[in-house]
């Protein structure tokens, strides 16, 4: 018998899914001003970066608007699809998992081919420094997927397209379970620092061809490194 790993869910997805219930269930409506992050994360018993973590992620697939000096607010989309998929952050198993491996396999090296002719020199600079804190946070996993994510986003918002920065967007957040599992395999966050220096170049260099090939090969360690993790717990559990 054999069984799937199971992941801790981190605090700040907790935070994520206190917040989606409370839209969901119209506790926050449309167009409401969330109290200060400051003040949610005294009323949650939580840090402040996990509630931080958790609203920058629901604002990525806008339910929450972030507007620069006013605050934080509900968004105006209610569907039912709007709310689903963060909730699949928890629901995604092995077999859901592999899809979204290959979803994030079709869109994520062409968004980062289309940022290759793109970006600005405030976007590199920016994805630079974010290396630059990776490699300073090796010894730290849940610090570095913070910093992964920024530098995710940041190739995201470089393409310019609102329509693929929803999905990537999107299929990236869905991907925290597996980050979970693999941020802990040994030489994992120093492979993932070698990709994310390799895709930095080909961007820098404006090269779509090699952009997109840096975040491919990226994207399939990762798969890789996801499975053979899961399937050491596996054997793990069935030892046990």
């Amino acid at each position: 018998m054999s069984f799937e790993p199971i992941v801790q869910v981190s605090v700040s997805e907790q935070v994520a899914q206190r917040l989606l219930t409370m839209i969901r269930t119209g506790l926050l409506k449309p167009g409401q001003q969330l109290l200060p992050e400051r003040d949610l994360a005294s009323m949650l018993g939580v840090g402040r970066p996990a509630v931080r973590e958790a609203i920058r992620g629901l604002a990525l697939l806008g339910l929450l608007r972030i507007r620069q000096g006013e605050g934080t607010f509900v968004g105006s989309l209610e569907t039912r699809e709007l709310l689903e998929p963060l909730e699949m952050v928890i629901e995604l198993n092995a077999g859901t998992l592999e899809a979204l491996f290959d979803a994030r396999l079709v869109i994520e090296p062409g968004v980062t081919a289309l940022a290759a002719t793109r970006l600005s020199e405030a976007d590199i600079a920016r994805l630079r420094s974010l290396v630059d804190d990776e490699q300073a946070l090796l010894g730290d996993p849940d610090t570095f997927a913070t910093v992964d994510m920024a530098f995710h986003e940041t190739i995201v918002d470089a393409c310019e397209n609102p329509f693929l920065q929803s999905i990537a967007n999107s299929l990236y957040l869905l991907g925290k379970k597996s980050r979970g599992v693999t941020s802990r395999v040994d030489g994992v966050l120093e492979r993932s620092l070698e990709d994310h220096r390799r895709i930095v170049a080909a961007l820098e260099a404006r090269d779509p061809e090699r952009a997109a090939q840096a975040m491919h090969r990226h994207l399939c360690r990762v798969r890789d490194a996801y499975a053979a993790s899961a399937g050491a717990e596996a054997d793990r559990n069935a030892v046990a």
